[in-house]
């Protein structure tokens, strides 16, 4: 691992932009795939496939809600080390003005 991990503020905020636009774009086509293969399941009970279906939709409906929920975390976070970073050259800044 390198020793000297650089990431600009102006990375980390577009990061967490692109992050959210991710989710924004995903939330409801992922949210349609999952909702139409219960649809899927709903019409074929009595079929062996059905309830197979219905455990792919619910599964794959977890999983990718919490891909969606992780991507989130992740951008308030990029955004959370961005402002921290932009507070702590302040700080030192006022720390050595004048001198």
């Amino acid at each position: 691992m390198a020793s000297d991990l650089s990431i600009s503020v102006k990375d980390l905020r577009a990061s967490a932009g692109a992050a959210d636009d991710l989710v924004t774009d995903l939330k409801p086509v992922l949210k349609k795939a999952v909702d139409e293969l219960s649809t899927a399941a709903a019409s074929l009970r009595g079929w062996d496939a059905a309830p197979r279906m219905g455990q792919t939709s619910d599964g794959w409906g977890r999983a990718l809600g919490t891909v969606c929920d992780r991507l989130c975390a992740h951008a308030s976070g990029m955004r959370i080390l961005a402002n921290g970073r932009d507070i702590m050259e302040e700080e030192v800044r006022s720390s050595f003005a004048g001198w």
